[in-house]
């Protein structure tokens, strides 16, 4: 899990057990609106030119204030990982990625 209030990943990823390549979901929390699912649209075909983003997942909260996006990634090197990670942290209207 990734704490986006400290901008930095979590190093309990456990990567010496990722066996490459490897399908794993993303989970992104923010503040609901269309400069969110912008922000992540943007992120996500930055690293994977041939994503489908209508394929993502949105779940208002039980308020709505906030919204989780969530995409099915097929990562082919960890290095995919880190720079994903890298740009969701650095996105102020990212506020928990996991």
């Amino acid at each position: 899990m990734t704490d986006m209030t400290n901008r930095l990943p979590s190093r309990e990823l456990q990567e010496h057990l990722w066996v490459f390549p490897m399908d794993y979901p993303i989970k992104l929390i923010g503040l609901a609106g269309a400069e969110l699912h912008q922000a992540v649209h943007d992120i996500i075909v930055k690293h994977f030119p041939d994503f489908d983003t209508n394929s993502m997942t949105v779940t208002p909260s039980r308020t709505g204030k906030y919204h989780s996006i969530t995409a099915q990634l097929r990562f082919e090197e960890v290095e995919q990982v880190h720079a994903i990670y890298a740009d969701l942290a650095a996105c102020p209207l990212i506020k928990t990625a996991l």
